[in-house]
């Protein structure tokens, strides 16, 4: 038996920096905002924040929090280890914002969440489970009696991560350029903790690594692997794919974040493109009374257009690595 729950202007699946951010840019245009997610806890992750993403973390009013040494660290830049031994720098004092941050994901969160909350946000713990043709989505409740719920609104914002629920049940198809995971190898506490810090990548033949000093002294190395059988030694594996939509909007629904187009999570592109997508897709939906089919288009052509120059960046990057860059067609 589904019950009806009602309607709401905008309804956000997903509650990650993406979802939560572009609810709370919603509602404080004026917009009656529910974001739907399962709570489930945040990675413990750390993540880079290039200088070229932090003009995008004032528009979309989160600046604030790069002053929080309990969220953020400064960053100098990348530093690679090139296979005859020799470092690549990748300065960040030649950007004219001179640095970046190495982030605390949980805790970066948490304040996203806050702050979307301040601004009149209404969270539930639904989780969704499947859509209807007359738009609808159809949830059921965490916890509880698990009762099923269908809400309607006049956009479904699919920040649901690279599950990317919604739009593939609205017939978009999840292009993969390479399967990759990515494993927390180790984690500790620097003796530095209040100097800024590097982050180091290298190549050990099919893999890549990673190592970065976060906020409170906290450090993590990641590797990157192509994915397949579970590895023994890593400490936590989350998905490491590069993905994007074949469609990123559509009618009455929108995708953001990881849902639309999806990185390598520890570089400096995953947060970055969820509050930029955000920031985008809320542009559009304040300023147009209907997601048409037009601004649809033009919002996807420009997700793949970013996927494909990020890509060919990282190609430049990694040329001399031996790490397998497989194409996909889109």
């Amino acid at each position: 038996m589904i019950s009806a729950a009602g309607r709401t202007d905008c309804l956000v699946v997903g509650a990650g920096p993406a979802g939560v951010t572009i609810a709370r840019l919603l509602a404080l245009k004026g917009r009656d905002v529910i974001v739907a997610d399962p709570d489930l806890p945040s990675a413990n992750r750390l993540e880079l924040l290039a200088p070229a993403s932090l003009a995008v973390v004032a528009a979309v009013g989160l600046e604030q929090l790069l002053d929080d040494p309990t969220v953020t660290r400064r960053c100098l830049g990348v530093r690679r280890r090139q296979p005859a031994g020799n470092w690549e720098y990748e300065d960040f004092l030649r950007h004219p914002s001179r640095n970046g941050y190495v982030v605390d994901r949980v805790r970066f969160d948490q304040h996203a969440r806050s702050a979307a909350v301040a601004a009149g946000v209404k969270f539930v713990q639904w989780r969704a489970t499947g859509v209807t043709a007359d738009g609808g989505v159809i949830f059921r409740e965490s916890g509880g009696a698990g009762t099923t719920k269908l809400m309607f609104a006049n956009v479904v914002v699919d920040a649901t991560g690279r599950r990317a629920a919604i739009a593939r049940r609205r017939g978009a198809r999840l292009a993969v350029r390479d399967r990759m995971v990515a494993e927390l190898m180790n984690t500790s506490v620097d003796s530095v903790a209040h100097n800024a810090s590097w982050l180091d990548y290298w190549s050990n033949g099919s893999n890549w690594c990673y190592h970065v000093c976060g906020p409170m002294g906290h450090a993590q190395t990641w590797r990157v692997r192509a994915s397949g059988k579970p590895a023994n030694d890593a400490l936590l594996t989350v998905d490491a794919s590069s993905t994007v939509l074949s469609a990123a909007a559509g009618q009455g629904w929108i995708a953001v974040g990881d849902a639309a187009i999806a990185f390598d999570p520890i570089a400096s592109q995953g947060l970055f493109n969820a509050l930029s997508s955000a920031l985008v897709a809320a542009g559009m939906l304040v300023s147009a009374d209907q997601l048409s089919w037009a601004l649809a288009r033009h919002y996807s052509d420009a997700v793949t257009a970013t996927f494909l120059s990020t890509e060919a960046g990282r190609i430049n990057v990694y040329k001399n690595s031996s790490v397998p860059l497989v194409s996909v067609s889109l």
